[in-house]
């Protein structure tokens, strides 16, 4: 059997090309975590050059501000913002007691996409959820050593339901 008209196949079955994304290349734009309750960069990182015109503080209050805008007009409701799609990005929220993070994508395939952001997020918040939730104002030395720890991961690899071809 070959990759060629297995990827035809996979292609009909779940509904996105593979043609479309090298796996060699990131799915992501950026990811940043975020304190919710005073909208705080905790910590960030970018995997492409394609915002870096953009400040991540200017980033994280604009993304955080459509949120907190959302959950005006729903009136405190049950009902979160979970994504804001584009042509050709996606912009991912992903909630976790007081933690925020967001992911910018390169909009490749959802399902992919959110399970490699929650996956980060369970391993974030497991790490820091003290600091976290006692959160001051002043970003601990340990969360912003994290950073390290998104620049070496290879997120391609993180979502347990990707395939590997």
């Amino acid at each position: 059997m070959d990759f060629q008209s297995n990827s035809n196949n996979f292609n009909n079955t779940f509904g996105f090309k593979l043609e479309n994304f090298n796996s060699q290349d990131c799915r992501f734009h950026a990811i940043y975590f975020i304190d919710y309750e005073t909208g705080a960069l905790l910590v960030s990182n970018r995997y492409t050059d394609d915002l870096n015109f953009l400040k991540d503080d200017l980033i994280c209050s604009f993304l955080n501000a459509i949120d907190l805008f959302i959950n005006e007009v729903n009136e405190g409701g049950n009902e979160e913002l979970r994504e804001i799609n584009f042509k050709g990005t996606r912009i991912l929220y992903e909630r976790e007691g007081r933690l925020l993070a967001i992911a910018i994508t390169k909009k490749t395939n959802l399902q992919m996409e959110r399970g490699i952001l929650r996956e980060i997020v369970e391993d974030f918040y497991i790490r820091f959820k003290n600091l976290i939730n006692n959160f001051n104002g002043e970003v601990n030395q340990s969360i912003l050593n994290y950073k390290k720890r998104l620049e070496s991961l290879d997120l391609n690899s993180l979502f347990r339901f990707d395939i590997h071809i």
